[in-house]
């Protein structure tokens, strides 16, 4: 009985040409420089199947000379599989790294679980999921002491009680709502010490006008912090000017004559 040749699947040609580097194992040669092919170690002939490991890939020129000899150089096989125990090491690394993401996950979910309790402890609320992705974005920033630091301190500044003594619904969602903020503004501390106080000024700011852009405040505040303003000159500045209008034009006006050296300090 004739022995017919099983046709190779497109994926199979793949996966032989992603393993060899889409390179001949006879010449070296890669493709696009030469047409690739899949080749059978042991013939078909000679009873060789489709399995990986008798399949190799080969140039047009290398397989058409080849014909049905089988190969003497037990090289090649020996390349085939240190190639396949590669393909595996890989596997077993890729399977590793996957268990140790999935294992951050679990320890970032326990770490938020602590949060949470934390403040349902003191609110009696709940993070939404929304809030959950947002905690968890700033706990890779800023690490669970820090931000357990925030969740005492946003609970300490802003949680309020009706006269029953339950937690008032809008301090509440302040409490958790400022929670990431007073991460970022302790966070900021550590590396400019006083921002502290501009903080404070700025909450004047916003407690004495109509209207008070918070970060373009900040902004200002600090840029004239570093022009050599002192914090006390900043402070007065605050409480006495009349409108958020009038305070830019001050600061604009000393940073100004600072730029020109008309003054040395504020």
């Amino acid at each position: 009985m004739k022995n017919k040749r099983k046709s190779l699947s497109p994926k199979q040609r793949f996966e032989v040409f992603k393993r060899d580097s889409f390179r001949c194992q006879y010449c070296g040669k890669t493709a696009p420089d030469v047409l690739l092919e899949v080749d059978h170690i042991k013939p078909v002939k000679e009873g060789g199947t489709n399995d990986i490991i008798n399949l190799i890939t080969a140039c047009k020129d290398c397989n058409r000379g080849k014909g049905a000899r089988l190969l003497d150089d037990n090289s090649v096989i020996e390349k085939q599989r240190a190639q396949l125990e590669e393909l595996n090491e890989r596997r077993q690394q890729l399977e590793m790294m996957m268990e140790w993401r999935n294992g951050l996950r679990d320890f970032e979910d326990r770490q938020i679980d602590i949060i949470e309790s934390r403040l349902a402890v003191a609110t009696g609320s709940y993070l939404t999921e929304r809030g959950k992705a947002s905690y968890r974005r700033a706990l890779k920033k800023y690490g669970l002491p820090l931000m357990l630091d925030s969740v005492d301190a946003a609970i300490s500044q802003y949680l309020l009680f009706d006269e029953d003594g339950e937690p008032i619904d809008e301090s509440v969602t302040r409490v958790f709502d400022y929670v990431v903020k007073i991460c970022h503004c302790k966070d900021l501390n550590e590396d400019k010490p006083y921002m502290k106080d501009l903080f404070y000024i700025r909450g004047i700011l916003r407690n004495r006008l109509s209207y008070c852009n918070d970060w373009k405040a900040l902004d200002y505040l600090e840029r004239a912090y570093l022009a050599n303003a002192t914090i006390e000159s900043l402070k007065d500045c605050a409480k006495n000017v009349k409108n958020w209008t009038q305070f830019c034009d001050a600061v604009e006006e000393f940073l100004g004559r600072q730029e020109n050296g008309e003054i040395e300090e504020y």
